[in-house]
């Protein structure tokens, strides 16, 4: 028979540890899973050519299709600090858009126009857009400054008469450049999550040993002596 004489406080840690491990290595595989069906929607979603169909129509996947313009903007642009491969201004205008129902008033969808790096080196102009929800504003966005057209929060409302047009006939979504893959799905791909995945699992399985080993080398853990007798 196996006799088996725990550790209280090895076991009492080493419990709540390999769980720990364990629920790591289970949310790396669902992350996994996730990014890929993200990548896939991603590289199906296609291509329109005017902006008045991707605004108006209704996609079923995670991603509106690629939108080649034109763009043609009305009035000035503002400045919206954004982090993209590097820290700069994104020039967001509004663009003129034909009424989704032929018997409503045309509109307005903000547009992405160009983004210029803090480091310098000029205006980067896109010449390709997808349509996404406004972003959400970062927990330590600074105030925006419409005397300077400093903005660090998308704000629709504010933008919008900044522009010079009424909030009301502006759609809920905007025209960001399409410059391929978005950074939260490129930066790790699947196949890292699933390394990430067996090193949790490796390390669970580890200390599993760890366990062990040092229970069977104290004769803690082992055959049992014949007949049950005790020490």
């Amino acid at each position: 028979m196996l006799r088996f004489r725990p550790f209280p406080l090895l076991t009492l840690f080493s419990l709540p540890a390999l769980a720990l491990l364990v629920i790591l290595g289970f949310w790396q595989v669902q992350r996994m899973t996730w990014k890929a069906e993200r990548i896939a929607a991603f590289e199906a979603r296609g291509q329109l050519a005017d902006f008045r169909t991707a605004i108006c129509t209704d996609f079923d996947g995670a991603f509106g299709p690629s939108v080649s313009g034109p763009a043609p903007l009305a009035g000035e642009t503002l400045r919206l600090y954004a982090l993209r491969d590097q820290a700069g201004w994104v020039r967001v205008g509004l663009m003129p858009v034909p009424a989704c129902d032929p018997s409503g008033e045309p509109g307005y969808v903000f547009v992405e126009t160009a983004f210029e790096s803090l480091a310098g080196g000029g205006r980067a102009t896109p010449r390709q857009w997808r349509i996404e929800p406004f972003p959400a504003a970062g927990r330590f966005a600074g105030r925006n400054d419409t005397d300077t057209n400093q903005w660090y929060r998308f704000d629709a409302v504010a933008m919008a008469r900044a522009l010079g047009v009424d909030p009301d006939r502006v759609h809920p979504v905007w025209a960001r450049a399409d410059t391929g893959l978005p950074a939260s799905l490129a930066q790790t791909p699947p196949a890292r999550h699933f390394g990430y995945a067996l090193t949790w699992f490796g390390l669970a399985l580890a200390l599993v040993g760890v366990y062990l080993a040092l229970h069977i080398a104290r004769g803690r853990l082992g055959p049992g002596r014949p007949g049950g007798a005790k020490d």
